[in-house]
């Protein structure tokens, strides 16, 4: 129930009452309402998310570029594996109105919440607006990369917005990626923290497609040195002119397989002082259902926020091999009788690991890649010349159909990347592309689609093919 009864005003129970019912209406026809009944319910009261995130024993918030909703989904899964009654944004709907939509479909009518645990998806751009309602108790950062520049300009504006806000939240815990500077420097000034990193024997994926965000220290200016790079800019980096550096992870994954599956050691380390190395370490072999060396971060930032939120590490590696992906997210589907991966791609570092993991693969592929421009995508779709098409200029790809609003600037990337004319097909609409797939005689399909179409396709495989559950 409402902690204080001066919280449930008439315009609350008529904003409860008209989200619920803005809910049940999209459910009849058939629209996804991931966000109308926030939007509806907002308008009419807008002090609603603070009055509903109020009444949770907890609320633990996930924001950064890359990987959000995969670590959100799979810390709800883990939540719920211990027996904790837990509510998610779980489709990725991450501004004000999601979150709004999520918390009013756990209520009642009568105003009692069904859920213990709020575990919510914030978009990084829509921080201010969130976290100052719902105070979370645990903020979990992924990473920063460039994504979206028609609405954010650069990444800067995300991460000194997150500082701002989070000098209002001396309470919040935070769980920061340690590998990614960015995110070190985003929380650098809190002073409840914890890390999680890769461990240093990862080799180095260096290569002309990666994109190195922040490489210059946040403290001095000068060029940052590493170590070793993961992907991206996350790694062991240092500054060779004052002390800024990796921090020591209070979690890490070490001998990591990535095979048919996931598999890696999580330790949860123990330490006299905040910069020293483990002094002990309870380790745990975790494995899952996933592959790309990109998700090892989302796994292990879920089990470390699980772990701290009291989750056995017993609970989580049993749980794990049990969680389903989310749409777009490494989803699986049978079609025309071969195995059909759908990935989510928005920007450069997400997209070119993506097409690391599926190049891994044996036999021939052939490929959906579908890019719109529309508000959710980002209409600035200039990123496709910063990531590594090149990649794809290998015997191994049979044909690219090329789709969405934006399919002939993926077919024009393509071809200046050395792929093959004869290897492109240009089909914009969504039911055609994925027929034109079927007609490759490839051993594997691989979607790869922008926002706004990720859904389309994932409805269209469930009636063309057959999910993997």
């Amino acid at each position: 129930m409402l902690r204080s009864q001066g919280q449930t005003t008439v315009r609350f129970w008529i904003a409860l009452l008209t989200g619920k019912s803005a809910a049940l209406l999209c459910r009849l026809f058939r629209h996804s309402g991931t966000s109308l009944p926030g939007v509806v319910a907002l308008k009419v009261y807008p002090q609603l998310l603070s009055v509903l995130a109020a009444d949770y024993e907890r609320i633990v918030a996930v924001t950064g570029t890359n990987g959000k909703t995969t670590t959100a989904n799979l810390l709800a899964h883990l939540l719920r594996s211990s027996g904790s009654s837990t509510v998610n944004n779980h489709e990725g709907a991450n501004m004000i109105s999601g979150v709004v939509t999520a918390l009013i479909k756990d209520w009642t009518m009568l105003g009692e919440r069904r859920s213990q645990i709020a575990v919510l998806e914030v978009d990084e751009g829509s921080v201010g607006k969130v976290f100052p309602s719902v105070k979370p108790d645990l903020l979990v950062v992924t990473n920063y990369f460039r994504d979206q520049l028609d609405r954010y300009s650069d990444l800067d504006h995300n991460i000194n917005l997150l500082r701002r806000i989070l000098d209002e939240l001396p309470q919040t815990l935070l769980l920061l990626n340690a590998d990614d500077p960015l995110v070190v420097t985003a929380g650098c000034d809190h002073s409840v923290a914890s890390y999680y990193g890769v461990a240093s024997e990862q080799k180095d994926q260096t290569g002309d497609c990666e994109i190195r965000e922040g490489s210059l220290c946040p403290d001095c200016g000068a060029f940052l040195a590493y170590n070793y790079y993961n992907y991206g800019q996350l790694g062991a980096y240092y500054c060779p002119n004052c002390t800024f550096r990796r921090p020591v992870p209070d979690f890490l994954a070490s001998e990591i397989q990535d095979d048919d599956y996931l598999e890696f050691i999580l330790h949860v380390c123990q330490r006299k002082g905040r910069n020293e190395n483990c002094s002990t370490a309870d380790t745990v072999r975790l494995r899952a259902q996933m592959r790309g060396f990109y998700n090892v971060y989302n796994i292990l930032a879920a089990a470390a926020a699980a772990t701290t939120l009291g989750v056995s590490q017993q609970t989580i590696a049993s749980s794990l091999m049990e969680y389903a992906p989310a749409a777009g997210r490494m989803e699986k589907f049978i079609y025309k009788g071969r195995p059909c991966t759908l990935n989510l791609i928005k920007n450069p570092t997400g997209l070119n690991e993506v097409l690391k993991t599926l190049l891994r693969g044996k036999g021939e592929k052939a490929l959906v890649i579908a890019i719109n421009d529309l508000a959710g995508d980002g209409r600035d779709v200039s990123w496709l010349w910063d990531a590594g098409f090149e990649m794809l200029d290998n015997p191994s790809i049979k044909m690219i159909v090329c789709s969405g609003r934006r399919a002939g600037d993926v077919g024009v990337r393509l071809k200046y990347a050395g792929v093959p004319p004869n290897k492109i097909i240009i089909e914009p609409e969504c039911k055609p592309s994925i027929e034109g797939l079927g007609e490759q005689d490839a051993g594997e399909y691989h979607i790869l689609a922008s926002y706004t179409s990720v859904f389309n396709y994932s409805k269209l495989l469930r009636k063309m093919g057959k999910a993997v559950e």
